[in-house]
C-alpha cells in the first residue's frame, strides 16, 4: 500500500496537466480528465495482461515507436503551456465564467487524460513489473493482478482529486498575471522534462 501510495502521489504530466485544467477554471474538465487518466491505466493494465506488455518488451522497435508518440504529445502540451506562459492573460480570462464548464471541454479534456497517459507505453509495462509482486501465494495470478490494478486505480482517481481539489483551493491566489504566466511556465517545464526522458527512454 505505501509503495504504491509513494508512485502515485509523484509528480509527472499527469498532475501537470490536471493543474493547468483546474488553474484554466475547468474543475469539471479537470475531473474528466482524471477519469480519462484512469480509464487509460485500466486499458494499459487489461492489454498487459492479455501480452501487450510482454510483446512491447521483445519488439524494441515498437516501444520506441510507442515512446516517441507519447513524447510528441507531452511535447505539444509543453508548447501550448508556454504559448499561455509567453502572453499575457486578457483582463476578462482572468476570472473564468461558466462557459468553461460546457461539455465539449469536458469531453476534450477526457480525450487529453486518456491521450496523457494512453500515449506512455511505460504505464502498461510498469503495472505489469510492479503489481504481480504483492499477489497472495496460492492464489490465482490473473485474478490477483486484476484486483490489485483495480485497488492501484482507485487510488491513483482518489489522489488526483485530491490534488485536483487542493490546487483548486490555491488558485485565488494564482490568478494574479504574473502567478498565471509562471504556473504556465512550470506545467510547460514538466511536459517538456518528460517528454526528452520518454523520448531518451529515461
Amino acid at each position: 500500500m505505501t509503495s504504491s501510495l509513494l508512485v502515485i502521489m509523484t509528480p509527472g504530466p499527469d498532475l501537470a496537466l490536471i493543474t493547468r485544467l483546474v488553474l484554466g477554471g475547468t474543475r469539471r474538465a479537470a475531473a474528466a480528465a482524471a477519469i480519462g487518466m484512469i480509464a487509460a491505466g485500466a486499458a494499459q493494465a487489461a492489454l498487459g495482461a492479455a501480452g501487450l506488455a510482454a510483446l512491447l518488451n521483445t519488439r524494441p522497435q515498437l516501444f520506441t515507436a510507442f515512446r516517441w508518440a507519447g513524447a510528441l504529445v507531452l511535447v505539444a502540451w509543453a508548447v501550448l503551456a508556454l504559448r499561455s506562459a509567453l502572453r499575457p492573460p486578457a483582463p476578462e480570462a482572468a476570472a473564468p465564467g461558466p462557459a468553461a464548464e460546457r461539455g465539449p471541454g469536458v469531453r476534450l479534456a477526457f480525450v487529453q487524460g486518456l491521450l496523457c497517459t494512453g500515449s506512455n507505453p511505460k504505464v502498461g509495462l510498469f503495472l505489469m513489473a510492479f503489481l504481480p509482486q504483492f499477489v497472495p501465494a496460492g492464489a490465482d495470478p490473473a485474478a490477483g493482478v486484476a484486483v490489485l490494478a483495480a485497488c492501484y486505480l482507485a487510488m491513483g482517481l482518489g489522489w488526483l482529486l485530491v490534488w485536483m481539489r487542493l490546487v483548486h483551493r490555491l488558485a485565488r491566489f494564482l490568478h494574479s498575471p504574473r502567478a498565471t504566466r509562471f504556473t504556465h511556465g512550470l506545467t510547460a517545464a514538466v511536459f517538456g522534462t518528460f517528454a526528452v526522458r520518454l523520448a531518451l527512454g529515461g
